[in-house]
């Protein structure tokens, strides 16, 4: 009975210990920064409403191709991004990269994110002396992937899609700063009305222990496993009328973005993927001048640096035969 009794003991202060930690973590960590990095001297500052975008005007003469570049789920306007806009521009791809979400407190939260952002997005695109209205695509990674297979949906003028490490699905809504995920919903709404949604599974919180990082990506695959449970959650695909590129990476560790991109391809008229066993969440851009926080990125969400650049020298090339394949080309 003694022994017992300690065990019940140990356990409880086990137990007890763990609840501080998780009580001081959501009381005491610092929210994450609101970043709305600055266009630089080859690009401009758009408002839209109230989103901020930056863009950057395609280089060589003539009406260029218009390209709306989604981020991800980091939100704000960030200099990763900056950079992948630069290098397109530089190959002749005149570049929309808006803040759609976390530029603000306002909009801190990835819920309810109107996809009239990105109808609006495309329409100043498409207005914008100097850009041919014909020759548009989008191009999207992670939560920025999700939008542009929903944004291709529906826009059928499109004529180019690229999403990498894409979901095939709508997931419901989150905040990085919020211990609680049950209070939102859609990521996503259309006329104000949410769209059907993919909710998220609670895990045992032995899971989350034992997984470590890997909990993230288990919560993700069961929550999408159960995607029959959640009607009309599922991106219609098949009704996007442009070539998509897709592109993974099976070390993912944020969400399988392997598995949802088969999904996709499985589903949609015409698309090609590219799959990369050894990349992590992060092997997708382009590989040389990166900047800082970008180039700390490449392995910290799966796949190792090494691996997560290799991705990337290898995409890049056929990202830019893609684009200039279904746009016409860029740069002469």
């Amino acid at each position: 009975m003694r022994t017992r009794s300690k065990i019940g003991i140990g356990c409880l202060g086990i137990i007890l210990a763990l609840a501080g930690v998780v009580a001081w973590y959501v009381f005491n960590r610092e929210p994450r920064p609101i970043v709305v990095a600055e266009p630089g001297a080859l690009g401009e500052r758009i408002v839209m409403g109230d989103v901020p975008a930056n863009f950057y005007p395609g280089a060589g003469g003539g009406p260029r191709p218009g390209i709306l570049l989604l981020g991800g789920s980091e939100g704000g306007l960030k200099e990763s991004r900056n950079v992948l806009a630069r290098q397109l521009a530089e190959q002749g791809y005149s570049v929309l990269y808006p803040g759609y979400y976390a530029t603000s407190e306002t909009n801190r939260s990835f819920h309810k994110v109107p996809l009239e952002t990105f109808d609006r997005s495309l329409d100043w695109l498409s207005t914008r002396e100097n850009i041919d209205s014909a020759r548009l695509g989008v191009i999207g990674h992670s939560k920025g992937g999700e939008a542009a297979l929903l944004v291709a949906s529906r826009h059928p003028e499109l004529r180019a899609v690229i999403a990498a490490m894409p979901s095939d699905v709508v997931w419901q809504g989150f905040d990085f700063d919020a211990f609680d995920m049950s209070q939102f919903g859609s990521s996503w709404t259309a006329n104000s009305e949410e769209l059907p949604y993919v909710a998220y599974v609670d895990l045992p919180w032995s899971d989350w222990m034992s997984e470590g990082a890997g909990a993230l990506t288990k919560m993700y695959e069961e929550s999408w496993k159960a995607r029959a449970l959640h009607p009309g959650s599922s991106i219609p695909v098949e009704e996007i009328a442009a070539p998509t590129l897709l592109i993974c990476g099976g070390q993912d560790t944020i969400w399988p973005s392997c598995t949802m991109a088969r999904a996709a391809e499985d589903r949609a008229q015409n698309a090609t993927l590219l799959a990369y066993p050894d990349a992590g969440h992060w092997g997708f851009g382009p590989a040389s001048e990166l900047d800082e926080n970008d180039a700390s990125s490449l392995g910290r969400m799966g796949g190792t640096a090494e691996t997560d650049r290799a991705a990337r020298e290898d995409q890049w090339p056929q990202i830019l035969e893609f684009l200039d394949a279904q746009l016409d080309g860029g740069e002469n």
